[in-house]
């Protein structure tokens, strides 16, 4: 990661006071088989955002200690969930996706690895604000707030959450917060893009700039998830973690995680050191690899 692009990239986002307009999501612009497509280029478990899968899988297994049944809203194809389920193997675990594509591709990856604890739905926030309540005592969404159509969407996912959970239950999320500068996004889509972009490089800057603003991830919470925390990165809010409190993390959990953390290739691992580095400085303690 280049230091002077970096500090650029913090000197502009600290100076500018304009947000920049939301773009089109990554539903409306590729659809779901387009996102499947572009995901194959670099958003596999082992691919360019290996780093990021393997920090959110530890953060995920923290609050889910002493749970029971998790919801995974917005699923997709499920690659974040089935890294959590196998780290997770006495949670039982459902995968909900609005796209029946979506679903068959997680469905059938589950049965490739093994994974006998998960379930799988087609259902979005609305269905499960109406009737996911009491199911559950966990609920995670990672990277699909971005891809709703507005700030009444945003108000109906964290109110299904919410519902999901129950007042006691666990959340987690994680997404982009929207950056201020087109030129922002151009540095991190280039952090690990190939020489000749590809269609992950496409989606990236698509989800980059289809985010909401931090602002409005703010509110949003602070209104329909009380029971949970706002983290975001040092700074500059890049990316965003929403939780509620940690559970102990297992022995056997801490030493699996430390295994695949030694096992990511050198780069991988620096990226996954970066963000502990980036949310710790801006306040999200008890590190699951310390």
């Amino acid at each position: 990661m280049s230091a002077f692009g970096m500090a650029r990239m913090f000197a502009r986002e600290l100076l500018l006071r304009r947000e920049q307009p939301r773009g089109p999501t990554p539903g409306q612009q590729l659809g779901a088989a387009g996102i499947l497509a572009a995901m194959e280029d670099g958003g596999e478990v082992d691919g360019r955002t290996a780093a990021g899968y393997l920090y959110h899988s530890a953060r995920i297994s923290q609050v889910l200690a002493g749970r029971r049944r998790c919801v995974d809203i917005g699923c997709g194809n499920g690659t974040q969930l089935l890294q959590v389920a196998a780290l997770n193997p006495d949670v039982q675990f459902c995968g909900v996706d609005a796209s029946p594509l979506m679903i068959e591709r997680g469905t059938v990856q589950a049965a490739r690895l093994g994974l006998t604890n998960i379930d799988w739905a087609v259902d979005d926030f609305d269905g499960l604000l109406a009737h996911g309540r009491g199911q559950y005592d966990a609920a995670i969404c990672t990277m699909t707030l971005h891809d709703l159509a507005d700030t009444a969407a945003l108000a109906t996912a964290l109110r299904a959450m919410a519902a999901c959970a129950g007042h006691d239950g666990a959340v987690y999320i994680e997404d982009f917060a929207r950056l201020k500068s087109p030129a922002s996004i151009d540095f991190f889509v280039d952090l690990n893009a190939p020489a000749v972009p590809d269609r992950f490089s496409a989606l990236y800057r698509c989800s980059l700039g289809a985010a909401f603003t931090f602002s409005e991830l703010k509110e949003a919470v602070e209104r329909h998830l009380p029971q949970a925390s706002l983290h975001h990165t040092f700074l500059v809010p890049f990316l965003v973690v929403v939780k509620s409190a940690d559970g102990p993390l297992p022995v056997a959990t801490r030493r699996r995680l430390a295994q695949m953390r030694a096992g990511l290739q050198a780069a991988a691992r620096r990226d996954l050191d970066d963000l502990r580095r980036f949310f710790a400085l801006g306040g999200l303690g008890n590190d699951p690899f310390a």
